[in-house]
């Protein structure tokens, strides 16, 4: 049973167009209109329109994609209006459910036991089917969804390969703006090479990549021209955010003291600096190349 829509459109040009994100019918409702956008659509309504349904964030949409959805250019003036006059009553309900929808997690981890709690039976024994486990103990769902917990707390969470692009949509952490474009900023997120995940998995666009504060944010930064040229091999993560052995690998050198100590909170341990050579990790070794 489908359980919510993609952003994706097929223009009659053939151009296909959105971000690719799905969305739940829950957050399709629920979600502020200064995050979400104002466009929103029912599963009844999605439903009767048949071959003819798409749907899209705002911030994905041209004006032509505006006019079309709407039916018109005062459809769409009404579609605002109506928007506008909602707000302040959403904002208003938003303000007295305070904590009851809550944002979608950052972290990779949670997002999986999300979507675990989201499952159904079927799907559930399906989930334990493929990581080997047994449910025939279960006998409720209830039962179903502790197992296949317990199973997404020791599984590396499914992350795409490659560099942790921005996309369109996703929201700024510092700013809280959403992004209107292509590469618009860049995930914390490393996937290692023994297969474990580093990073908070936050989003931060490039203006605040370069405007944050030192203090709040870390020295760690990079640009847009720096990350694509890395393609593949390029990730970026939080000062904070590093493990050991990650400083090596992102600038090629020995993590030196001042880093190790903000990173490990050390104060009175003795620091050795390491006699061994300076290996070059991953990142370097790709500019090297270029």
């Amino acid at each position: 049973e489908p359980h919510g829509v993609i952003c994706r459109r097929r223009r009659k040009n053939g151009v296909v167009a959105g971000c690719g994100k799905s969305v739940c019918w829950r957050c399709m409702e629920v979600r502020p209109r200064a995050e979400f956008g104002m466009v929103r659509t029912t599963k009844e309504e999605f439903e009767s329109l048949e071959d003819s349904a798409w749907w899209m964030h705002e911030v994905c949409m041209e004006v032509s994609d505006l006019r079309s959805y709407y039916g018109g250019e005062k459809e769409l003036a009404r579609a605002r209006a109506a928007a506008d006059a909602a707000e302040p009553v959403a904002a208003r309900a938003s303000g007295s459910n305070a904590g009851k929808a809550a944002a979608p997690p950052a972290d990779p981890a949670e997002a999986a036991r999300e979507k675990v709690r989201s499952m159904g039976v079927k799907e559930l024994k399906e989930y334990l089917q493929r990581h080997g486990k047994s449910h025939s103990e279960c006998v409720e769902k209830k039962d179903l969804v502790a197992k296949a917990l317990e199973v997404a707390n020791t599984v590396t969470p499914d992350l795409p390969a490659g560099p942790a692009w921005m996309a369109v949509g996703t929201i700024c952490r510092l700013c809280t703006k959403p992004n209107a474009k292509e590469q618009g900023g860049v995930i914390c997120r490393r996937i290692r090479a023994d297969g474990s995940v580093g990073g908070c998995g936050e989003a931060i666009c490039w203006r605040c990549m370069k405007r944050a504060p030192r203090e709040s944010f870390g020295q760690v930064r990079t640009t847009k021209d720096e990350f694509a040229s890395l393609e593949e091999e390029a990730w970026w993560m939080h000062e904070g955010c590093f493990a050991e052995g990650d400083y090596k690998d992102y600038f090629g050198e020995d993590e030196p003291e001042d880093f190790w100590r903000r990173r490990t909170g050390a104060k009175d341990e003795e620091w050795e600096d390491s006699a061994a050579p300076t290996k070059v990790g991953p990142i370097m070794q790709a500019a090297e190349r270029g």
